[in-house]
């Protein structure tokens, strides 16, 4: 050491192994000598080495030598085991410290840190602050000490610290754990509640979502279950048709072969009636029968075809008025008034007025749902049809009484408008009608112009007048526009033509009675004619007679080939029934087919259609009940669900975190009791053998509580056989003797590679002082030893002795081997 407290020069001391013992006046710095082996291990507490700060522990100088700069202290340890991680036989720690109060620390000459010399220390179990090293005052310090301050004694040595250290930070862990796991269950409890609500919109989400996919099935279902029908219907249809088909052929085939055999009678007949004419000698009687009947078959011809016109037209008659009916143009309310055939209603507007075919789609456009208005009278007719509608609660109407309904008619600046270009006309001008209907008329009609397109509306000016497109585009008075795509409404015969058709068939059948009439005026002549005939021939009777078979044939067979016109004209109508039919379900097929395609995947329910339909009202019901419903509260439950799922997982961690914490805390517990009682079950049997040897009596450690850990440490000797004591109890010389058992007792527990001890034996008397340095000497056969003392009897004990005196301030050190003492 150099510049250390009173050690200004350099100065090597060598310590061997053994006995070495330092020893010379008070104040001759011997332990400075401790000091400086405590500083060089790396101690931090000045306190401990009698200094306030560490600069202090730098030669002070006096009035003739100045102080030093500095204070160096070097240790050599003996490696040849190596004990040290070193591959060298010697290992050197050096400490050194300026006026700053800065530590430079070196291992073998190589700058380090603190923290690697007491790592390199430990290794070799030596510790700055270990109980290998008993400083002044420590032997008096456990003897004052407190149950509890020496407990903490075998706390120390046990290394409790360390548990107690592990089980602070667990602690500390443990508070910020939980601290975590209250803030988590905070923030679960309230998501738990949105999670909540968010599965309730979910799962109404997924109904709905169910019920839709229901209700697709079982539409697929349906619309699946009419194509069948409808395939099969059309199916059925076809074969009619080709079956009706087959029949006309037949009948054709027979029609001509009848009329191959109606044109050889008639030839047969021709015949008949040239040989009449040679053999009759009434030549002019037989021409004039002749003739009637010739006559009479004409007229029959003639009835013949007025009867089948008369069918046809009533053929023609009703299938207008099934047309009219399926047209549902005309409302029941409507078709009811008019069935009426009440005197003073005219008919509606629509049946009134004839359309050109270029201006129907504007006319009916212009019209609207006015076209269905019906014309009456007056106001008393209106009235009349509106209490019957109320009384039978059949509908509405409305009703166009002429001698109140105003016409509308355009303005003179309007007028003018009707001569620009693109301009078609007013459509009162434009379409027939009948003058008396004229208010009715012009009130629907009266201020509306037909115009070539949109254009021409534009730059006529919308608003000023109300127009119409030949599309059907329609720009109001108002400057509202409705326009787009024009579904033309079904042609269908009106009234009048009805009327027509009617009229041409009463014609017929008046012409009809009148031809029956005149054939039995025809007849009655015929047969007066005949009378004339009586004295005629046989032969030309026979003739006669042949001629009237040929013509019974030729009736006949004309009335066959009529009932096969007839029946061919059945079939065909009725061919053309079915192809309608066929088109109307083909074209119900190919939308249903369309419908079919939509549902893709889609397996079917086997059901029949009014069962499906009362499933999808069902269903529909079903949905409709959902209310609104948020189909994004699947996706949101979802990823909340994830988010919460995580965010429990991260709660179930900490959980577990905190379990694992007071797991551990537990088990730090439980080991520090384990290593704690193990220590001082250790102590307790060294400090009986060392206190036997040195006293020869009974020592024992003990707790106050020996269940807790915590309680104070008991020392207890009965010294030289006498009473077992507290040490609290004994005298001042009893009581150095058990400390330093105590710690003999510690020292044996941990040993050390060395012992320093200054000045144990101060406080005791001869004897003990002998037993004491007897035992140091003992243990010195296996141990190094250093013992500061005054003591002459420890002194002699030493294998070496080093006298510590004060020069001029300064300390001075001389060493002495002493020869081996020999017994007795």
């Amino acid at each position: 050491m150099q510049g250390f407290k009173s050690f200004r020069k350099r100065v090597s001391i060598p310590i061997l192994p053994g006995f070495t013992v330092f020893c010379g006046p008070n104040g001759s710095g011997k332990t400075n000598i401790l000091d400086a082996v405590c500083f060089a291990l790396g101690r931090t507490s000045t306190k401990s080495m009698r200094a306030d700060r560490l600069h202090e522990l730098i030669y002070h100088g006096n009035a003739s030598i100045p102080p030093s700069d500095y204070a160096s202290v070097s240790l050599w340890f003996d490696n040849s085991d190596r004990v040290f991680p070193l591959e060298t036989p010697e290992v050197s720690i050096k400490r050194k410290i300026n006026k700053k109060g800065i530590s430079v620390y070196k291992i073998n000459g190589k700058t380090t840190t603190r923290e690697k010399v007491l790592e390199l220390l430990s290794s070799a179990r030596i510790h700055p602050d270990g109980f290998n090293i008993i400083m002044q005052g420590d032997v008096s310090q456990v003897i004052d000490m407190s149950p509890e301050e020496r407990r903490e004694i075998i706390d120390q040595v046990a290394g409790i610290s360390l548990y107690d250290e592990k089980k602070e930070k667990a602690q500390k862990n443990l508070d910020i754990v939980e601290q975590k796991l209250r803030e988590v269950e905070i923030i679960l409890t309230e998501r738990l509640e949105r999670l909540q609500e968010l599965e309730q919109d979910r799962n109404t989400a997924l109904k709905y979502r169910e019920l839709v996919e229901k209700l697709k099935v079982l539409n697929a279902s349906l619309a699946y279950k009419k194509f069948q029908i409808e395939e099969k219907k059309y199916k059925t249809i076809e074969e009619q048709i080709k079956e009706n088909e087959t029949q006309i052929q037949k009948l054709e085939e027979e029609i001509k072969q009848l009329e191959k055999e109606i044109e050889l009678e008639e030839k047969k007949r021709q015949e008949t009636i040239e040989k009449i004419f040679i053999r009759s000698k009434e030549a002019g009687i037989k021409q004039d029968i002749e003739d009637i009947k010739n006559k009479i078959l004409r007229n029959k011809d003639r009835i013949e075809s007025d009867e089948r016109e008369i069918e046809r037209i009533n053929k023609m008659i009703e299938k207008l008025q099934s047309l009219q009916k399926r047209s549902g143009s005309l409302s029941k309310s409507i078709q009811t008034i008019l069935n009426l055939k009440r005197p003073g209603v005219h008919g509606a507007v629509i049946d009134l007025i004839k359309i050109p075919k270029e201006y129907r789609a504007a006319v009916e456009v212009a019209a609207g749902s006015r076209l269905w208005n019906l014309v009456v009278n007056n106001a008393s007719t209106a009235i009349e049809c509106i209490n019957y509608l109320k009384r039978e609660r059949i509908g509405r109407a409305t009703f166009l009484p002429l001698d109140r309904i105003k016409s509308r008619t355009l303005k003179d600046q309007q007028k003018k408008i009707l001569k620009r270009p693109g301009v078609i006309g007013l459509i009162t001008d434009l379409i027939k009608f009948d003058s008396k209907y004229a208010p009715a008329i012009k009130h629907i009609f009266g201020d509306t112009i037909i115009v070539e397109n949109l254009g021409v509306a534009r730059q006529l000016g919308i608003g000023k007048i109300r127009m119409v497109t030949f599309d059907g585009d329609l720009a109001e008075r108002t400057g509202a526009m409705i326009g787009g795509y024009y579904r033309k409404r079904e042609e269908v015969a009106s009234d009048v033509e009805l009327e027509e058709y009617k009229q041409v068939k009463k014609d017929l059948e008046e012409e009809i009675n009148f031809l029956r009439i005149e054939i039995g005026q025809l007849n009655q002549k015929m047969d007066d004619l005949r009378e004339s005939l009586e004295k005629e021939s046989k032969d030309v009777i026979d003739l006669e007679n042949e001629r009237t078979r040929i013509d019974e044939k030729l009736e006949s067979m004309k009335l066959q080939r009529n009932e096969k016109f007839e029946e061919r004209v059945r079939l065909l109508d009725q061919i053309n029934k079915l192809k309608i039919r066929a088109a109307k379900t083909e074209a119900e097929m190919n939308s249903l087919r369309l419908e079919v395609e939509r549902y893709e995947k889609v397996e079917y329910v086997d059901e029949k259609p009014d069962v499906l339909e009362e499933k999808i009202r069902q269903t529909t019901f079903s949905l409709n009940a959902l209310g609104l419903v948020n189909m994004k509260a699947i996706e949101e439950y979802d990823k909340f669900k994830g988010e919460f799922d995580e965010l429990k997982s991260r709660y179930d961690e900490i959980r577990n975190e905190k379990q694992a914490i007071m797991d551990m805390i537990e088990k730090i517990e439980e080991k520090k009791k384990e290593v704690f009682y193990e220590c001082l079950r250790a102590i307790d049997k060294n400090f009986r053998e060392v206190f036997k040897e040195i006293a020869k009596g009974e020592g024992s450690l003990q707790l106050e509580n020996p269940l807790d850990i915590r309680s104070g440490l008991l020392i207890q000797a009965n010294p030289a056989g006498k009473n077992l004591l507290n040490i609290d109890a004994m005298s001042g010389g009893e009581k150095t003797l058990t400390a330093l058992a105590f710690l003999f007792a510690i020292l044996k527990y941990k040993p050390a590679p060395f012992y320093i001890l200054d000045e144990v034996d101060a406080a005791l008397d001869k004897v003990n002082t002998r037993k004491i340095a007897e035992m140091i000497k003992k243990l010195s056969k296996k141990e190094q030893f250093i013992v500061i003392t005054h003591n002459d009897y420890t002194i002699k004990q030493g294998d070496r002795v080093y006298g510590v005196s004060m020069e001029n301030g300064e300390s001075k050190i001389l060493g002495l081997e002493l020869p081996e003492m020999k017994a007795g």
